[in-house]
């Protein structure tokens, strides 16, 4: 993939006073929002010049004049916070770490997310890379407790223990032996793995994931330690104040850019992203999966590297990119908060329905449940110690369900379980008692 370079720039005092002079405003809020990159503004009609190139140096103008510097060994990027990304990190800040599910989800549900969150994450992060496994097939290899069979379940494997490792060192500071010891973790019994251990000694090419052409030149790798030690001085540096999402994302950009390992950097950078927000407090984060979203937008995600690299090392590229994607991790929260709460609804409607009808409160409230959850069972003992009854009485209760036949035994397992087979059956019951 290549983009196109943008027009020389240079700063001009004119256009910097009449953006001042707020003659640019609606341009430059809509520039805000969008971040567009030459190859997009150029092609834009609804700018205040006729000439691409004019738009550009307004653009730019505005963009230089907010800049705010970092320096990482002899190479400077720059990002500022416009009022659109400050609009969002506010949001996130509410969300990330008020918990956004906890108002809507049940204990339950939260730790079922939780679950299906940090798998998919894991999935979703080795798919990025090339991993071929689906989520089904990489939750019935947890679940079953057996080894992975070949590369692509063993990177699922390994992010699933990398997320388990920066959790145990989210109190600490960051270092070399953090870094390497979690790609060490990410590349086990992979091809990768023979560069596990330190830090590039060699140079490499970052290559297009579609094309196969080179996309990316890193530092010589010379150059590694010394960046990795401003890495790390920038991410325990709390005395200069980043946001924490900003932040996290620059993170995530530099690994890309320094390319400290000759493989397994992506894998890294997405940890790490994870680890720093999971620091600063941002417990929730686990409840969302960014690579799922990467895994969807891949173009996007390489695009944003490249915008920056190309463009005066202008972070808000990238910074862009990651606030859009957790936007849309959230959305996806979001509407499994929502989808739960129908259920509930649905739930308790049908349990009302069946106590109108003459069930107990407990069969009431259990056909209610698994109305909603066609893979769910019960066994005898949990349904008795939740409702805290002697077995004699919760056998009572499951056997009168089977006898109406809105409850279906399967001795082929041990213990027994109870399921529903078909919500039907429940609906025909309460129509045929109603009537």
């Amino acid at each position: 993939m290549k983009l196109e370079k943008p027009p020389r720039f240079q700063l001009q005092v004119d256009l910097l006073q009449r953006l001042w002079a707020g003659e640019f405003n609606e341009a430059i809020f809509q520039s805000d929002e969008r971040y567009d990159y030459w190859d997009e503004l150029k092609y834009r009609k609804d700018l205040p010049f006729e000439n691409p190139v004019d738009n550009w140096a307004m653009i730019k103008s505005y963009r230089t004049s907010k800049y705010e510097s970092l320096l990482f060994g002899t190479y400077k990027f720059n990002y500022f916070i416009s009022p659109h990304v400050s609009k969002n990190l506010h949001e996130f800040d509410l969300k990330l770490m008020g918990g956004l599910q906890q108002r809507t989800l049940l204990p339950t549900e939260q730790q079922a997310y939780f679950r299906s969150s940090l798998l998919e994450e894991a999935v979703a992060s080795s798919q990025v890379e090339g991993a071929a496994t689906t989520t089904a097939v990489a939750k019935e290899m947890l679940e079953s407790g057996r080894k992975p069979r070949n590369e692509s379940e063993q990177m699922i494997f390994n992010n699933l223990r990398a997320i388990e490792f920066i959790g145990e060192i989210s109190e600490l500071d960051l270092d070399f032996q953090h870094i390497i010891e979690l790609h060490r973790i990410m590349t086990a019994n992979t091809a990768a793995e023979k560069y596990a251990g330190d830090f590039r000694k060699g140079e490499v090419f970052v290559t297009d994931h579609v094309t196969g052409e080179i996309a990316h030149i890193p530092p010589p790798w010379q150059e590694v330690t010394g960046l990795m030690e401003d890495l790390c001085a920038f991410a325990n540096d709390d005395a200069r104040f980043i946001h924490p999402i900003i932040k996290a994302s620059i993170m995530h950009f530099l690994i890309g850019f320094i390319h400290p390992f000759k493989d397994g950097n992506g894998r890294t950078a997405r940890a790490l992203f994870y680890w720093y927000l999971l620091k600063k407090g941002y417990t929730q984060i686990t409840q969302i999966s960014i690579s799922k979203v990467i895994l969807e937008s891949r173009t996007q995600y390489d695009k944003a590297f490249l915008k920056t690299e190309c463009d005066d090392h202008d972070l808000n590229y990238f910074i862009a990119y990651s606030i859009k994607n957790i936007r849309l991790a959230f959305e996806k929260l979001k509407a499994y908060s929502d989808q739960k709460l129908e259920e509930r609804k649905k739930a308790s409607f049908i349990s009302y329905q069946l106590l109108e009808i003459g069930l107990n409160k407990r069969q009431a409230d259990l056909l209610g449940h698994l109305y909603l959850q066609a893979t769910h069972y019960i066994t005898l003992k949990t349904f008795a110690e939740k409702h805290q009854i002697v077995r004699q009485t919760a056998s009572k209760d499951l056997q009168e369900l089977i006898k109406f036949g809105l409850l279906q035994e399967d001795r082929s397992t041990k213990p027994y379980q109870y399921k529903v087979e078909n919500p039907a059956v429940i609906d025909q019951f309460i129509r045929s008692k109603s009537e």
